[in-house]
């Protein structure tokens, strides 16, 4: 932990013997400022894993570098921040102690800078990274601790990554090695360096970083000729925040996942610090957070461990856990969200949701911010609180764009982006009434939205007309979907995804107690069913016992199976498609899903086939390849995995979770009758051939032959001439082999739908 003094009314204050100091108005705190313009509260020195931050604390009237009011700032020099006002609060003096200072890289809330890094030839290099032991230390979670390897060699200046998880960017590409040429742009994490006479610079020139976000002459037509958009132009700077507005149908969420990168035009092109967003998405898309809609947190779990999740999936692997829960740490207090770390999201309010979504964004410290109907659904208090929390966001240094239908707070916001229906704009300027009055004739937005949406070419045509032409945007440069983001190994996405499902599996208690419930239950069901004789020898008098054993157990197999994860992917689909925006593989995904619901499906199966053996007795020791109790369970143990792998296919195909539940009925009903079990199949051309299509059927062959049902049920009629259920190994490895070639199929038809989300662009046929 780097040391820091701050002085202060005369005294001197050290940072550096516990991660977070606190400085207000009353005893309580760390530093005490007595001062009118300070809050009880005002603001935190938090450590943040190589630098430290001063956040602000929720105070009333906020602290300023200068002149600018800021939620958070990094302390990478000495710096002066004012307490309340700009000029006249008291005054911080904040100098860090280190010495000499390792050369840091620029974040949004500074200046960038432009100093020279120089190689010498044949000498032994320089590394970049986080950590401080690096020649070229760059302040950025997202930086690995030894990132890259800057060298001078016969051929010219030379970069090689390091097998960072973020990977080594150059002019937008990754890269393992590359030879650097004259104004190459080399980015790690979120900083960029510039190639120029031979040696590197640190940052752009500060005009290419204000540009912010660019959008020129975007349009995004679809079904041939259909336009959605059409010709939007509009700049956003930094420190600014922009509201996107417009009727429905305006395209107001078509433009934002275009700037994100999510979406690629038909014509035009987005820009973002000088670079085009969609040719560089890869290297550019940490920079970007996207807030969509729906809330992208899972509701039973507590905020604490929502972020620790996203953390480990968007994080790099050589960052501690310390160094993440003070990444979590710090977001939390810029969004003061401190005092909600342990409290389950679904108790949250709306507003406090949907700012824990903005948290998950914060995580990787993007420099450009997009919310999608952030207020949908709040009341006005609320409404205001997430407004008055964006113009934070943006007061830090960042490009803040919020699509929204609330009107109440536009004052709030830099510049209005007023979309009529066609996706045409109707205006774009400050939402200062006087030059809304000047570009629509009245400041009453319901008036103007009344008359953008019934005359939307004429709104259209005013605001053309009062602009300076502009030659034609040229055709995005690439269609498609974006380049394939970073992604970190699958192994450690498998077990972070793996922990967060068990971790919601106990956390919902309803759903856990459904769970532990319905095998015993099942089990009882096999007790009902007359008879003395179970899985042994029947006699005449009641020779279909065993044969009516297995259907139950069948059943319950298919049904626990499927029951398992039917509402599964469709109920976190929102999450997922944000998740693998940035990063998530779907066979990480799918491959998580798999083994947890399969390790459940086999415990619940081992419940139920248990009270079976423990009321009805065990089969004979006469199995095919193992005794017939141990065959048994695999069979059913088997058939209820299969069964898992049906309601996940069904989870990735259904549009809702209420669409789950008549597909659910009809796979479990109509397996039940087409398993054999229930009346005789063998021999009834047609019936029996559609039978071979359903995993009941094989299932229950399986379980038939570990029991060596034949032999032990001869006169049940569904064992007549049935040579399905004979102990060979033919019968054996068909039904084996068939249960898991199905389960191979189900799980190639479920990861193609959750790959097919992304590749059909839906966003792109909405309108909305």
């Amino acid at each position: 932990m780097l040391p820091c003094r701050v002085n202060v009314n005369g005294q001197a204050f050290r940072l550096g013997g516990a991660p977070q100091m606190t400085l207000g108005r009353t005893p309580e705190n760390d530093i005490v400022v007595n001062h009118p313009l300070v809050s009880r509260r005002h603001l935190a020195f938090v450590w943040r894993g190589n630098h430290w931050a001063v956040v602000d604390a929720g105070s009333t009237n906020g602290y300023f570098v200068n002149g600018r009011r800021l939620a958070e700032f990094a302390i990478n020099g000495p710096v002066q921040i004012r307490l309340g006002d700009p000029n006249t609060g008291p005054p911080v003096d904040i100098v860090p102690e280190h010495a000499p200072r390792p050369v840091h890289a620029p974040t949004p809330n500074q200046p960038v800078g432009r100093e020279t890094i120089t190689v010498g030839i044949g000498g032994p290099g320089r590394t970049i990274g986080r950590t401080p032991d690096n020649d070229i230390v760059v302040d950025d979670v997202l930086a690995s601790r030894h990132h890259a390897k800057l060298s001078q060699v016969g051929e010219g200046l030379v970069i090689e990554d390091l097998h960072s998880v973020n990977g080594t960017f150059v002019n937008g590409s990754r890269i393992s090695r590359a030879v650097l040429r004259e104004n190459d742009v080399v980015t790690v994490g979120n900083s960029d360096f510039v190639v120029s006479g031979g040696t590197l610079l640190r940052g752009q020139d500060a005009s290419v970083v204000a540009d912010g976000v660019q959008v020129t002459g975007v349009g995004l037509a679809v079904d041939g000729n259909k336009q959605l958009l059409q010709n939007v132009s509009f700049n956003a700077a930094p420190g600014t925040l922009t509201a996107i507005i417009g009727p429905s149908g305006a395209g107001k969420s078509t433009v934002s996942k275009i700037v994100a990168g999510l979406t690629n035009p038909t014509a035009g092109y987005v820009t973002f610090e000088g670079r085009n967003v969609h040719e560089e998405y890869e290297a550019l898309r940490t920079r970007i957070g996207m807030v969509p809609q729906d809330d992208v947190l899972h509701m039973k779990l507590t905020l604490r461990e929502a972020l620790r999740y996203a953390a480990e999936l968007r994080l790099p692997t050589d960052l501690s856990k310390q160094d993440r829960e003070q990444v979590i740490t710090g977001v939390l207090a810029e969004l003061q969200l401190s005092e909600h770390l342990d409290t389950r999201v679904d108790t949250l309010s709306g507003g406090q949701r949907k700012r824990a979504s903005v948290a998950m964004e914060l995580l990787t410290g993007p420099s450009l911010l997009i919310l999608d109907e952030p207020t949908s659904g709040l009341d006005p208090a609320l409404d205001r609180q997430v407004m008055k929390t964006l113009r934070l966001l943006a007061n830090a240094g960042r490009v803040v764009l919020v699509v929204t239908h609330s009107l109440s707070y536009l004052s709030m916001c830099d510049q209005v982006l007023l979309l009529a229906p066609g996706g045409k704009t109707a205006y774009c300027g400050s939402p200062a009434p006087s030059n809304v009055i000047a570009a629509m004739g009245t400041n009453d937005w319901a008036e103007i939205f009344d008359f953008v949406a019934t005359s939307p070419d004429v709104a259209a045509s005013r605001y053309q007309s009062g602009r300076i032409p502009t030659p034609a945007a040229p055709r995005a440069p690439r269609s498609g979907t974006p380049i394939r983001a970073p992604q970190t190994s699958m192994a450690r996405q498998v077990s972070t995804i793996g922990r967060r499902q068990v971790r919601l599996i106990f956390a919902d208690r309803g759903y856990l107690v459904f769970l532990a419930v319905l095998p015993v239950v099942l089990g009882l069901l096999t007790l009902v069913i007359p008879g003395d004789k179970g899985l042994s020898l029947n006699n005449a008098d009641n020779s279909g016992e065993a044969v009516q054993i297995l259907v139950v157990l069948v059943l319950g197999a298919m049904f626990m199976g499927a029951a398992l994860t039917v509402r599964d992917l469709v109920g976190e689909r929102p999450i997922y498609e944000r998740e693998r925006a940035v990063g998530l593989r779907p066979s990480s995904y799918l491959g998580a899903k798999i083994v947890v619901f399969f390790a459940i499906a086999v415990l619940q199966a081992a419940v139920m086939v248990t009270i079976t053996y423990a009321g009805r007795g065990t089969p004979g020791e006469d199995g095919f390849f193992l005794v017939g109790s141990l065959e048994l369970f695999i069979a059913i143990a088997l058939l209820a995995c299969v069964s898992a792998l049906i309601g996940l296919t069904i989870s990735a195909v259904v549009r809702s979770a209420e669409q789950t539940m008549p597909p659910l009925v009809l796979v479990v009903m109509v397996q039940l009758v087409f398993c054999g079990g229930m009346f005789p199949l063998a021999g009834r051309t047609g019936l029996e051939q559609l039978a071979w299509l359903f995993p009941g059927r094989w299932g229950y062959s399986a379980a038939a032959i570990g029991v060596d049902l034949t032999t032990i049920s001869p006169l049940a009629p569904q064992t007549q001439e049935e040579p399905l259920w004979e102990q060979t190994a033919t019968n054996t490895f068909l039904s084996y082999g068939i249960l898991i070639a199905m389960g191979v199929v189900l799980t190639v038809v479920t990861y193609s739908r959750l790959t097919l989300k992304r590749k059909s662009q839906p966003v792109a046929a909405q309108r909305v």
